[in-house]
């Protein structure tokens, strides 16, 4: 049987008897299409069919859209509404959409229950290209580069090079051709990091990780600038995560201290909410989680993913061993 099912506060739950179409999910929604094609929302406690046809839809963690034909809706925490009737490309963050409206040749975008115009123009419109969870960076008319912050809008100025932006939450952080530094763009204001740009840099929530000209791993986080590595081989972000590698050794950063992982660096490993897992040296999956390391399954190159806070590996075809807060489930 292909029964629909999810895993929530230690339990089992049935979602649908059939096998879906199509299925998106974050840790807080199921979104899908169903066998009838019908779309359907499932928000851990109740299934809303929210249309009989869907073009296409896509997800945020409490916040989706979808359309049929030009009509473009959202669904936001259970509350439906039509986006616009002219509607052409959309995308879908944490917690923001941005669309496109063809009858205004418009760039807008829907957040905390706001529809907020970012730009119009005149002739061929551009996509913005870069999207973060509550943040845009775009170029408007003129050539000036503006970043859309959490509902508010902040000018970085006309820059005529490329400028490759890291969109996260609440900043935007970005080489600055222009001064020749590396700036991060917040709701107000501006601000030169460092006096040079930097090799590279990635963000999160409230949070850069960069790798400055001496190639020292630094990071802006929780509001304090701190240095993690000075011989970093790589590093990754997502949300309020980092890791990194140094001297073959896997590390990460949390409440302002680093943290070991493992004496090694794992073939496979993934970041979520507060927690990071891994593939260890015996084929199983390990996690740290609460600023420990922990064994979750011993069966060797089981499949798992990482959804929130939750580890799912995969004990057989049919059977799930899930870790969430500590504890160990399996059905």
């Amino acid at each position: 049987m292909h029964y629909l099912k999810s895993f929530q506060n230690g339990q089992s739950r049935q979602v649908d008897y059939l096998k879906p179409i199509a299925i998106q999910y974050s840790k807080e929604i199921i979104a899908y299409i169903d066998n009838k094609s019908d779309f359907i929302v499932y928000d851990g406690k109740t299934k809303e069919k929210l249309t009989g046809f869907a073009n296409d839809f896509k997800i945020g963690i409490n916040l989706l859209a979808w359309n049929t034909g030009p009509i473009v809706y959202a669904w936001d925490n259970g509350k439906k509404r039509i986006l616009t009737e002219f509607g052409g490309r959309y995308e879908v963050s944490d917690s923001l959409i941005v669309f496109e409206d063809k009858k205004e040749n418009s760039i807008k975008a829907y957040y905390n229950g706001q529809i907020y115009d970012i730009y119009y123009s005149i002739s061929t419109l551009a996509f913005p290209q870069y999207i973060g969870s509550n943040t845009i960076a775009y170029r408007g008319n003129g050539g000036v580069h503006y970043a859309f912050i959490a509902g508010k809008t902040v000018e970085i100025g006309v820059i005529n090079d490329p400028v490759k932006y890291s969109p996260g939450v609440n900043l935007i952080a970005f080489n600055d051709p222009y001064n020749q530094s590396f700036a991060v763009a917040f709701q107000n204001e501006v601000l030169n990091v460092e006096e040079t740009m930097v090799e590279s840099y990635k963000t999160g929530y409230n949070t850069i990780v960069y790798k400055d000209r001496n190639r020292n791993l630094k990071g802006y986080i929780n509001n304090k600038m701190v240095t993690l590595s000075s011989f970093s081989s790589f590093y990754e972000v997502f949300r309020n995560m980092v890791v990194w590698g140094e001297n073959g050794v896997f590390y990460t950063y949390v409440d302002g201290q680093r943290y070991e992982i493992a004496n090694y660096i794992p073939e496979n490993y993934k970041l979520r909410d507060g927690i990071i897992a891994f593939r260890n040296l015996s084929g199983g999956v390990s996690a740290f989680f609460n600023k420990q390391v922990k064994v979750i399954s011993n069966l060797r190159d089981a499949a798992f993913q990482v959804n929130g806070n939750t580890i799912r590996v995969q004990v057989n075809k049919n059977n799930y061993m899930f870790f969430k807060n500590g504890k160990t489930y399996q059905f």
